[in-house]
């Protein structure tokens, strides 16, 4: 049996949202369950939860917030990408987005946003990840080609 599961066309895609803080996880809850295409089918509080949670619910994705009190967002991430036929993960933060973004690749997630962006963005993202896409952290991507262009435009 496959990990995770291929939800059928037309059929809202199963979310397990995987973070410590209540009030993030039950605005996220909301957001998600208010999309016609999405839903949360689980939750988890810690590393345990979130790796019973991806093999148990059959999630088509993984939202985990990097900032936990007592585990390592990271270590979750690894260990989720690490179940076999893992679904995607997409990484909240809500530190410097850059830097956690490169990490939260290098653990195997398939996209990060920070938690400042617009509620439109994480939809966005969600959706990317559904389709197999990779997402990064638009807010300072742009940041760095405008840092770029500026660079390029004084000669350096």
């Amino acid at each position: 049996m496959s990990g995770h599961r291929t939800s059928a066309a037309g059929a809202r895609r199963r979310i397990l949202i995987v973070g410590d803080h209540p009030l993030v996880c039950r605005g996220l809850t909301a957001l998600i369950n208010a999309e016609h295409d999405m839903l949360v089918c689980a939750a988890g509080r810690n590393f345990q939860q979130g790796l019973e949670a991806s093999a148990g619910a059959l999630p088509d994705l993984v939202i985990v917030d990097l900032s936990f009190r007592e585990d390592d967002g990271l270590a979750v991430v690894r260990g989720i990408c690490a179940i076999q036929d893992a679904p995607p993960v997409l990484v909240l933060t809500m530190h410097d987005a850059s830097l956690d973004a490169r990490r939260a690749f290098a653990a195997g997630a398939s996209g990060c946003v920070a938690k400042q962006e617009k509620t439109e963005t994480l939809l966005t993202a969600i959706r990317a990840v559904l389709r197999g896409e990779t997402y990064g952290a638009p807010g300072r991507q742009r940041t760095r080609a405008r840092r770029g262009l500026a660079r390029k435009a004084n000669g350096a």
